[in-house]
């Protein structure tokens, strides 16, 4: 039935949803449509469009498009119930979309195309007014779609590796009226790309990590911006120019004019204001007042002075001593003094020999992956694997963490079948501070089960099937992406959809986000498939743990989704001789594999697959929940 699927992922005692008894009669083409700024586990927006008495569901992660050249992935999710078409509220943390819902946008739409592989439709509402289209993007993502615009506009793309302008050093302006006055405050120039919810911190074309700005994108939502700013020592961010506004380069109007716009925008929070700015004709009073703060002076600009990116410019004079500060290496801002109450111990310690790769690199890694690891890590109890010594020394695992976690460290008891007590005291790591303080235990890599477990600690049946691909003697990586290949056309048979991984070693990982009425369906559908796979080509693989039986061929890990069992977190360090990564990658990239060194990714690999591909699992945390097959 229509809302079969949404009646089951929510219990109407708790959450404020409407949950209708019946499911709608009606058929054909509505008219409605509503989008949804969802402030949940990610932020993301949902697109819903009146179809045969439901509403046809999709969550855009970074919101709809504003211009032609823009792809935004967009996931499928369950039909949703037209009462969903007012709806606004707190769902419950715990819940199914726990988090906060409000309406960004409604009105009507036209259809013009409907299909299982394309919608297109015209929307026509206050905000969202324009052509679009869906398009399921590939054979083996059958669930998950991308959204562009597809009617002609004038807005472009948001512009990447923009540096920022600079001024010539001077005194006050003689002609006043012709000038502003912009308060300085000693901290790094950085330029700050909002989109989708999501921020970009960019210092001399090298990403830089600031903690405390963690929640700006959130704020200003699907608005995309592009920033001139100063991130001083103590994380705060003073913003000083608009260089980009939702589609449009405004670079070409005068310094007083995009302060204008700047002033109109939601961008005073705990940790980023607006740089002040006064009347040139009060410049020496103000001078002595900044002097009187200790800070280092002022930048005259004249009112009507476009923004030059990379250039010095005379129509800015720097009055006063404004130095740059010294320019940490990338990704590195305050990696040697910790992060809030988790504070590095020994940070100049090499923990990989090889490379020199110190404890502060660690940590400096753990907060450059942060945003994209966080929530992946939310709710799954972590197995800490400690080389306190660096890698070319003994490691040790550790589960209980009761005799030394802080009491900020959230930790949950879990049942530990075969281990050397019942329970253990797992660490979760649901924040920055405790990614830095598993950092500062030489923690390098982070395992985690395919469960989580709720706000209360109540245990959940598993979300995620994994087949670890583990390469035998006289095998690598290249073999174990031919298998992978096979597993995702098995996997289409059933319209399942599985999402490829490094595990940082020598082998490959998929990924399949499911939903299970209970535990042992995953591992029974795993051996399965393992087993089908291994009888079809026996001298390729197998689904045999024995080593002996792995000489030559790939190893199908199915026993991974035992629920005693764990497997590398994504985005973990690896404790080898370099400091490899558990990176996800693209169905192109694993066909595409020829050599093992092609999906070898280190810590400095990250930052720019970050930058290019985002996060390629983001699909496990919205995707809607795959049904395994009744057979095996």
């Amino acid at each position: 039935m229509p809302l079969d699927e949404y009646r089951r992922k929510r219990d109407r005692g708790r959450t404020p949803e409407p949950v209708p008894d019946a499911d709608p009669g009606a058929e054909g083409p509505g008219d409605r449509f509503v989008i949804q700024e969802h402030h949940a586990r990610a932020l993301h927006w949902d697109l819903r469009l009146e179809r045969d008495g439901v509403l046809a569901s999709w969550a855009v992660p970074k919101g709809l498009p504003v211009d032609t050249e823009t792809l935004r992935l967009a996931v499928r999710t369950e039909d949703h119930p037209l009462e969903y078409l007012e709806f606004s509220g707190e769902i419950p943390r715990g819940e199914y979309g726990g988090g906060t819902m409000t309406i960004w946008d409604h009105g009507r739409y036209e259809t013009e195309k409907w299909s299982d592989r394309e919608v297109a439709f015209t929307l026509h509402g206050e905000r969202a007014q324009g052509k679009y289209v869906l398009v399921r993007s590939n054979r083996e993502r059958r669930d998950g779609w991308l959204l562009k615009r597809s009617d002609r506009t004038d807005r472009t793309p948001l512009p990447h590796d923009t540096a920022p302008m600079r001024g010539v050093p001077g005194e006050l302006p003689e002609d006043p009226e012709r000038w502003l006055l912009q308060v300085r405050f000693g901290g790094r120039r950085v330029i700050v790309e909002l989109d989708g919810g999501r921020t970009r911190v960019t210092a001399d074309g090298e990403e830089v990590t600031a903690k405390t700005l963690a929640e700006l994108g959130p704020s200003v939502g699907a608005t995309a911006l592009l920033l001139d700013a100063e991130l001083t020592r103590g994380g705060e961010l003073w913003i000083s120019d608009l260089l980009f506004l939702d589609g449009r380069d405004t670079c070409g109007l005068g310094f007083a004019d995009r302060h204008d716009l700047l002033t109109e925008l939601p961008l005073s929070g705990p940790h980023w204001r607006l740089a002040p700015v006064y009347p040139a004709d009060t410049g020496a009073a103000v001078l002595d007042a900044v002097r009187g703060q200790g800070l280092p002076g002022l930048v005259a600009k004249r009112a009507d002075s476009p923004y030059r990116p990379g250039t010095r410019s005379d129509t800015w004079r720097e009055v006063g001593e404004i130095a740059e500060p010294e320019k940490p290496r990338a990704g590195r801002t305050g990696a040697k003094a910790g992060v809030g109450r988790a504070k590095l111990t020994n940070p100049d310690k090499v923990l990989y020999p090889l490379t020199g790769t110190t404890k502060a690199d660690v940590l400096a890694h753990y907060r450059a992956v942060a945003p994209v690891m966080l929530p992946h890590l939310e709710g799954r109890p972590v197995t800490l694997v400690r080389w306190p010594d660096g890698v070319e020394k003994p490691s040790f695992f550790e589960k209980d963490v009761s005799r030394h976690a802080p009491d900020w460290i959230r930790t949950e008891r879990v049942g530990t079948p075969g281990g050397r007590s019942e329970t253990a005291d797992f660490p979760l790591l649901e924040s920055e501070e405790g990614l830095a303080w598993a950092a500062n235990l030489a923690a390098l890599e982070l395992h985690v089960p395919q469960w989580r477990v709720g706000p209360r600690g109540g245990r959940h049946e598993p979300d995620l099937v994994v087949f670890d691909l583990d390469p035998g003697e006289g095998t690598t990586v290249v073999e174990c992406c031919r298998v992978a290949q096979r597993i995702a056309e098995v996997l289409a048979e059933d319209d399942l959809v599985a999402y490829p991984r490094t595990s940082g070693g020598k082998g490959l990982q998929l990924y399949l986000p499911v939903t299970v009425s209970r535990a042992e369906q995953t591992i029974e559908f795993a051996k399965a498939l393992a087993e089908r796979l291994a009888d079809e080509s026996p001298r390729t693989v197998t689904s045999v743990m024995a080593k002996a039986r792995r000489r030559g061929k790939v190893f199908v890990d199915w026993s991974q989704n035992n629920t005693a069992k764990t497997t590398i977190g994504s985005y973990s360090l690896r404790g080898r001789a370099r400091p490899t990564v558990a990176t996800p990658v693209t169905w192109e990239e694993v066909r595409a594999c020829r050599r093992p060194d092609d999906l070898v990714f280190t810590l400095d690999d990250l930052p720019a697959r970050l930058d290019e591909h985002g996060d390629l699992l983001e699909p496990l945390l919205f995707t809607e929940r795959q049904r395994l097959p009744r057979r095996a």
